[in-house]
């Protein structure tokens, strides 16, 4: 799926992922600051001015045209001092003070002589603010040699100078000063690099993450890739369970409004907006059934709509949860129900009805479980017994939820496209890819099944993406003013009380 970015889709990420980029920027700071304190070697400075003049007496009667030979001079100087026999000369009376050894920290030395190259390198010559003055600094890792380099370099110079090119004068103006102050690492300079290209490397990392990431992160994505609504937006219930936990006893019943007075009243409110949402989606079509389904195993689905009735059998409506996958069933075990008898046995004829409604499990709400596990599941759906049972069923109830097996593995929600107003696809966030639906809704289209809309389901209200940051402060906004009230149920009647207004 292409993605598009706007300004603001990039800042939302960016603050999805904030703690990663100061993070980063935190841990190549803290490693630009002890390489450069302790491993990158102290680099010393030190420098030696000297006035160029174009003639030898030039103490009176300066003028412009002076001035102007004298800085072009300055140029001529500075390639001249450069040169490989300078170098040697300056090579040559370093040596006279040192030893091999002594010099090997700074310079390479070849032969016992010092290369003109590694020379060359600790100089540096310019002119003083494009002026007549000829600056000549030298580094190295040692102070007292920075500026005895100097010193040699601002002897050597006139003679060297005045020799070959023939006109002009150099005068040294003071001797190198030893300065133990050093120019070099800026441990401030490269801690603040190191922070910056931190942030900057996270910020490309999220951004390629982002880019290739093709689960579903962002509702508006979802309607748009499919011109389908989102019918509900619900918040994860509990801890994040680890990917091989998904769907476990102990991992669904955390995430369940049956039983369970530990859930978020965000997710209630969630389920509620899910139930009104769902509500007017099939307000146009004569039959009340609904099925739902999933692209994989594992993303939520039972636990989506069974909580889904929970919250329709609140509103005094008359509903009843089919569990019609056969082949794992699990409704019995959320509502902590009996499977000796169920759907599969009443379409077979071995058990009536009556017999297998587990009545009023909470609320005006029923179940029926899947029952006996049949070898044939996905003929049982699409048989006439099905159907006629479908028909005998709408007559009581407001609503009908069928709980069917993922789409991608099996195809047994097909066979119940004739009776069903359509089918929800519930999403879960952050793990159901775009291919995983666009093949899941294609397998719908085939078997002529009507697509109602998207519930995703398991959203994270952590900064775990630009998506999450939105999504967070658009529940945490909406709620607030409500639980200053004490209870969900105190925010209940002060809803109730408003709408009689």
């Amino acid at each position: 799926m292409k993605k598009e970015y706007t300004i603001k889709d990039l800042v939302y990420l960016m603050l999805g992922r904030i703690w990663w980029i100061i993070g980063a920027a935190l841990i190549c700071g803290l490693a630009a600051f002890l390489i450069s304190d302790f491993a990158i070697p102290r680099k010393y400075q030190s420098n030696v001015s000297m006035y160029v003049r174009n003639k030898e007496d030039q103490k009176q009667d300066i003028n412009n045209s002076d001035l102007s030979v004298s800085k072009s001079l300055v140029s001529t100087y500075i390639v001249i001092l450069n040169n490989d026999a300078v170098m040697e000369q300056v090579g040559e009376q370093l040596l006279k003070q040192h030893t091999p050894e002594e010099l090997s920290g700074n310079f390479t030395i070849k032969n016992g002589q010092i290369t003109n190259e590694s020379l060359k390198s600790a100089f540096t010559m310019a002119a003083v603010n494009n002026t007549e003055v000829l600056k000549i600094t030298a580094t190295t890792k040692n102070a007292a040699l920075s500026a005895e380099l100097c010193n040699i370099m601002a002897d050597v110079a006139p003679e060297v100078l005045i020799r070959v090119v023939g006109a002009g004068s150099v005068e040294k103006i003071g001797n190198a000063k030893i300065y133990e102050a050093a120019v070099s690492p800026s441990v401030p300079k490269n801690t603040a690099i190191g922070f910056a290209g931190g942030a900057l490397l996270a910020i490309l990392v999220i951004l390629l993450i982002d880019f290739f990431d093709n689960t579903v992160r962002d509702t508006e994505e979802l309607r748009k890739h499919f011109s389908k609504p989102i019918i509900a937006e619900i918040l994860s219930i509990g801890g994040k369970a680890k990917k091989k936990n998904r769907g476990t006893d102990a991992d669904r019943k955390t995430r369940l409004l049956f039983g369970n007075e530990n859930i978020p009243f965000s997710t209630v409110e969630a389920y509620k907006s899910f139930r009104t949402a769902l509500s007017f989606v099939i307000s146009t079509y004569d039959s009340r059934i609904v099925a739902m389904t999933s692209a994989n195993p594992s993303e939520g689905k039972s636990v989506t709509v069974a909580n889904l009735a929970v919250a329709v059998a609140q509103t005094d409506k008359k509903v009843l949860l089919i569990d019609a996958d056969m082949r794992k069933p699990v409704q019995h075990k959320c509502f902590r129900l009996s499977n000796k008898v169920g759907l599969s046995d009443v379409i077979t004829g071995d058990k009536p009805l009556d017999k297998a409604l587990n009545r009023n499990v909470t609320g005006s709400l029923d179940v029926l479980t899947s029952g006996t596990i049949p070898p044939n599941p996905s003929e049982l759906l699409a048989s006439r017994q099905m159907k006629e049972l479908l028909e005998t069923l709408k007559e009581r109830y407001d609503m009908i939820l069928i709980d069917c097996a993922p789409i991608n593995v099996v195809s047994d929600v097909a066979g119940l496209s004739q009776e069903i107003a359509g089918v929800v696809m519930v999403v879960h966030y952050g793990s159901t890819t775009y291919p995983e639906l666009d093949d899941a809704v294609n397998r719908l289209a085939l078997a002529n099944c009507n697509v109602l809309g998207f519930a995703v389901n398991e959203v994270s209200s952590k900064h775990g993406s630009g998506y999450n940051y939105k999504y967070k402060y658009k529940y945490k906004y909406k709620y607030k003013y409500d639980y200053q009230y004490g209870s969900a149920k105190q925010a209940e009647e002060k809803e109730k009380a408003g709408s009689a207004c």
